[in-house]
């Protein structure tokens, strides 16, 4: 079987937490998987990043395609209640992230460097961060609630991939339930 490039897009998840941990500042990466996918959906009228560019479902597939369990996830995951709540989550964590930064910017709070799952359970780890890079501290700061949102994202889609299948995740995927109604109006 011939191998195609999109074969290989699972690499840029790994290539993204990699490079956080050479320096956290490249965790702004995440943001390319974070706007791309509405301008797909808005000049195509079609989700392709969701259908063959996303690299965290590529991640998924490569990875849990033989661990899976290959369940049909519940009906209720499946729901659209369920895509907006995540999307209510996402929002929120967006939202906090923002204000945060704002804040940090302003001098109101304190860097906050450490990832935090959830948004609300810090993981107060030492990154490893191989390259030192001198940046206001309202860039560092963002940069670790970017990876906290990517992290846990990807956390969640891996439980749920070995749990259910592979791209069980992509049912209730924020960007996916957004880009829906563009993919509709276009």
């Amino acid at each position: 079987m011939k191998k195609n490039y999109t074969d290989w897009l699972f690499l840029g998840t790994l290539l993204f937490f990699g490079l956080s941990f050479v320096n956290i500042l490249f965790s702004w990466l995440g943001l390319i998987c974070m706007i791309t996918p509405f301008i797909m959906a808005y000049k195509t009228g079609k989700k392709p990043w969701c259908t063959s560019y996303c690299p965290r479902s590529s991640l998924f597939t490569k990875a849990l395609g033989k661990i899976s369990l290959g369940k049909q996830p519940p009906k209720g995951l499946l729901t659209k209640e369920t895509g907006k709540f995540v999307i209510q989550l996402f929002c929120v964590n967006l939202m906090l992230a923002t204000m945060s930064t704002f804040m940090v910017a302003s001098g109101r709070i304190p860097v906050m460097d450490y990832p935090r799952f959830l948004m609300m359970f810090p993981i107060q780890v030492d990154f490893p961060q191989l390259i030192s890079i001198a940046a206001p501290g309202f860039l560092i700061h963002a940069s670790y609630r970017i990876f906290s949102i990517m992290m846990t994202s990807t956390i969640i889609g891996l439980i749920l991939g070995i749990l259910y299948r592979p791209r069980a995740w992509c049912a209730i995927c924020p960007i996916q339930t957004l880009t829906t109604p563009i993919k509709l109006s276009a």
